[in-house]
């Protein structure tokens, strides 16, 4: 077998045996207590907000405001240990006033990938929602979604690694061609 493909064999393997560089892809929240946009004649004890994946506990955060952005909250939420899955968060509040609420979370999953949202509820009557022009967030989304990728470090030294390899695969190609020719 000749010294070239042999390198370019060499290189093939190389860059098979590099790990794939993963993409940051959004979680989703598949359900919530209260819904997105519910109207509710008494306070909730505790907000609830279920995902598609496993989130990481000590990153991932679920918090409360009122209609000037107020955090009132107590302060503990977050993923459900109880929940075997981690795909689940909760947080406690006080006794709400009657008014709008919005629940904002971030949502970061076990391979770094970070995603926030937030939906919102109507603690009083439909006539008090209806006087105040409250409406739920549109798709569920609030804050913008975004995902946010922890891995671009690893994807540009993919990049160069193979760069590397490709551009030392040419300069020996080239080289042992002249030196065949000389």
């Amino acid at each position: 077998m000749s010294k070239q493909v042999s390198a370019v064999v060499a290189l093939i393997l190389v860059l098979l045996a590099v790990p794939a560089v993963g993409y940051a892809h959004l979680v989703e929240m598949t359900a919530s207590f209260p819904e997105n946009g519910a109207v509710m004649m008494a306070s909730p004890e505790v907000i609830t907000a279920v995902f598609n994946e496993e989130m990481q506990s000590s990153a991932s955060t679920l918090q409360v405001f009122d209609q000037a952005g107020n955090q009132v909250d107590s302060g503990n939420g977050g993923v459900d240990l109880n929940d075997p899955d981690h795909a689940s968060m909760l947080v406690e509040v006080p006794t709400l006033a009657e008014g709008a609420y919005t629940v904002r979370w971030q949502v970061t999953l076990l391979d770094g990938d970070a995603t926030i949202g937030a939906f919102n509820f109507f603690v009083g009557d439909k006539a008090a929602a209806t006087a105040a022009n409250f409406a739920p967030i549109p798709n569920g989304t609030g804050a913008a979604a975004t995902a946010v990728p922890n891995n671009t470090l690893w994807l540009v030294a993919g990049i160069l690694v193979s760069a590397l390899f490709l551009g030392g695969a040419f300069f020996m190609f080239n080289h042992s061609k002249r030196a065949a020719s000389l």
